[in-house]
C-alpha cells in the first residue's frame, strides 16, 4: 500500500530491534559483505507466490531461507517488489508498504547481528540498488513475547542509515529451530524511476547449537506511553512538559546497553527507580537551537563496566522531557522509549508468550503497519 510519512514519524515506533544497534560493534575489518547475486538467480531463488496481486509485485511477493553452513550465515531472501516512481513533496514521503512474509527459522544457534541488502531482479549480473531506497525493514518473532509487555519480539530493524552490525562473539540472541519469524518492509524511489522487481536479502550470522555457549542476550523495551497494537505517541502541550510510564520487571537481569526514541523537542529520556526515585541513566538529546531533533543518546555497560543490575517484581519508570517552543499543542507530537540488550538472570524464566491474548492478537495484526506508521 501507499503510506504518507512525515519525517519526525519513522520506523523506530517498536524500538526492540536497538538491541543489536547499541550493543553492536561497528563490522569495519571483517569479511566483506556478500555482491547481490545475478537476476536469474534471484529469481529462481524465491518461489513466486500463487494469489493473484492488488498491486503489481506486492501481493505476489515471498521469501526463502538459505543457509550457508561454512560461512556460518543465514539469509532471508524476500521478493520480487515493485518500487514505483512517485512524486516527491518537501514535507510528506510517499512510501512502498510490503507485507508481512513469514519464514521458519532453520537452526537452532545464535544470531549475532545482520545486514540488509536491496538488489535488483532484472540485472544479467549482481546488480545492487540504492540503499537510499531502504525506508525500513525488519524481522517480528512471532515464537518470543517482549519481556514488559504482551507483545511478540521485534529482532531486527534496519533503515537506509543502518550499517552492517556485529555483537561481540561471546554474546548471541538465541533462536530455536521451528521459531517463526515475519519480515518486513516499506520503499521508495530515490530518482524518480521504477524498479520492476526488488529483492531484500538480509543476512544473520549465526552461531550453531553446539559449537559454543555464548551468554543469551534478549531485547529490553519499555515505553513510556506504550498502547500495544496502537500508537504510543501523545499529544505533545506547549512549553516544558514531562511524562512517565511504569513498569515492574517480571526477571531479574542486567541492561548491557541502552539507547531509545524520542521526537523533535524532546530534552531527555531517562530510567529511573520508582521506589526510591534514583536516576539510573538519562540520555539526553542534542537539537537545533529551534529545538529539533539531531540525536539522542546511549549509554553501553556491560564491555567496558559492569551490567546495569535490574531486579525482579521491582518498579522502574521511563521519563520523557521535552520542551515545545511552538506556543500549540502538537498532535501526537510525543514519543519516548528506552531499548537495549538485557542479559536475564535465567533465560527459562523469560515470560511466555500467549498467542490467545487479545493484546497480543492485536500486536500481531500491527506488525509491519503500526510498527512503521506513527
Amino acid at each position: 500500500m501507499v503510506v504518507f510519512f512525515s519525517p519526525l514519524e519513522v520506523y523506530m515506533r517498536r524500538l526492540v530491534p536497538l538491541l543489536l544497534a547499541v550493543a553492536a560493534t561497528s563490522a569495519a575489518g571483517q569479511s566483506s559483505e556478500r555482491p547481490c547475486p545475478a537476476g536469474p538467480a534471484l529469481r529462481a531463488s524465491v518461489p513466486q507466490s500463487a494469489t493473484e496481486a492488488s498491486m503489481p509485485g506486492m501481493d505476489r511477493s515471498a521469501s526463502a531461507v538459505q543457509v550457508d553452513s561454512a560461512r556460518k550465515e543465514i539469509r532471508i531472501v524476500a521478493g520480487p517488489f515493485r518500487i514505483a516512481a512517485m512524486p516527491h513533496q518537501s514535507d510528506d514521503m510517499m512510501m512502498m508498504d510490503t507485507p508481512v512474509l513469514r519464514v521458519a527459522w532453520p537452526v537452532s544457534g545464535w544470531i549475532r547481528g545482520y545486514s540488509v541488502r536491496l538488489c535488483d531482479g532484472d540485472g544479467a549480473g549482481g546488480t545492487a540498488l540504492a540503499q537510499g531506497m531502504v525506508h525500513h525493514v525488519g524481522i517480528a518473532n512471532y515464537s518470543r513475547r517482549e519481556l514488559l509487555y504482551p507483545m511478540v519480539e521485534r529482532l531486527v530493524a534496519a533503515g537506509k542509515e543502518t550499517p552492517r552490525v556485529s555483537l561481540p562473539g561471546n554474546v548471541g540472541v538465541p533462536l530455536a529451530r521451528g521459531d517463526t519469524l515475519g519480515l518486513y518492509s516499506a520503499f521508495h524511489d530515490i530518482d524518480g524511476k521504477t524498479v520492476e522487481h526488488a529483492y531484500v536479502i538480509v543476512t544473520l550470522p549465526w552461531i550453531p547449537a553446539g559449537h559454543a555457549n555464548p551468554i543469551d542476550v534478549l531485547p529490553f523495551f519499555a515505553d513510556v506511553n506504550c498502547v500495544v497494537g496502537g500508537t504510543s505517541a501523545w499529544d505533545l502541550p506547549p512549553g516544558k512538559s514531562e511524562r512517565r510510564g511504569e513498569f515492574t520487571m517480571p526477571i531479574g537481569g542486567s541492561l548491557l546497553a541502552l539507547g531509545g526514541h524520542v521526537h523533535d523537542y524532546a530534552r531527555s529520556v531517562r530510567l529511573e527507580d520508582a521506589e526510591n526515585g534514583k536516576v539510573l541513566v538519562r540520555l539526553g538529546t542534542k537539537r537545533t537551537a529551534d529545538g529539533h531533533l539531531v540525536s539522542l543518546g546511549k549509554r553501553v555497560f556491560g564491555f567496558h563496566e559492569e551490567g546495569l543490575a535490574l531486579l525482579a517484581n521491582h518498579r522502574y519508570r521511563v521519563v520523557a522531557e521535552y520542551d515545545n517552543p511552538t506556543g500549540h499543542v502538537l498532535r501526537q507530537g510525543g514519543m519516548a522509549s528506552m531499548a537495549g540488550a538485557f542479559v536475564p538472570d535465567d533465560v527459562s524464566k523469560w515470560p511466555l508468550l500467549d498467542p490467545l491474548n487479545a493484546d497480543v492478537q492485536r500486536d500481531i495484526a500491527s506488525v509491519g503497519a503500526h510498527d512503521m506508521v506513527q
